[in-house]
């Protein structure tokens, strides 16, 4: 990286449909020339906090390496979504909270900009998205775009 970036932009992801949208609205609608993208890919042990602690160790492992093997699939996939797009950048795993981790990174490296999807997590984590980018608003010093997914709010519209 010889040259510095005109622009850094920091876009947090969680895996899911709804980060996915944000990526690729970010490369429809954001991309410029000169950007420097880093996908935060946060993840927390979450599994540790479902299982009861301390009740089978070897059960716990097993779901922690599966959540390692998950993660990378992620990750894998991220890294060819943005070469497939052009966009230069790079993955970043970060354990912790997805809000905290993202604003973390977007000060540690002076970003220009985050980007955050506004809803996402099926299953349990109905309002993960929501209540990530409500922190990132917060939180942050840099400005904040929060990608709303236009056709989700009514359920008109089809999907794809």
């Amino acid at each position: 990286m010889a040259e510095t970036p005109k622009r850094r932009v920091v876009l947090a992801m969680d895996g899911s449909e709804y980060a996915d949208y944000a990526f690729n609205w970010y490369v429809e609608n954001f991309k410029m020339d000169g950007d420097y993208l880093t996908v935060v890919h946060s993840f927390e042990a979450k599994s540790i906090s479902h299982a009861a602690l301390g009740s089978d160790v070897k059960a716990l492992g097993n779901v922690l390496e599966e959540e390692a093997k998950e993660n990378k699939v992620i990750l894998d996939l991220l890294r060819t979504k943005l070469a497939s797009a052009g966009v230069t950048g790079e993955v970043k795993p970060l354990v912790g909270k997805p809000g905290e981790t993202v604003v973390h990174e977007a000060h540690e490296q002076n970003a220009d900009v985050i980007l955050c999807g506004s809803r996402g997590h099926g299953k349990l984590r109905r309002t993960f998205m929501g209540s990530v980018s409500d922190y990132i608003v917060h939180h942050s010093h840099v400005p904040v775009v929060v990608c709303r997914h236009k056709n989700h709010h009514h359920g008109h519209g089809h999907h794809h």
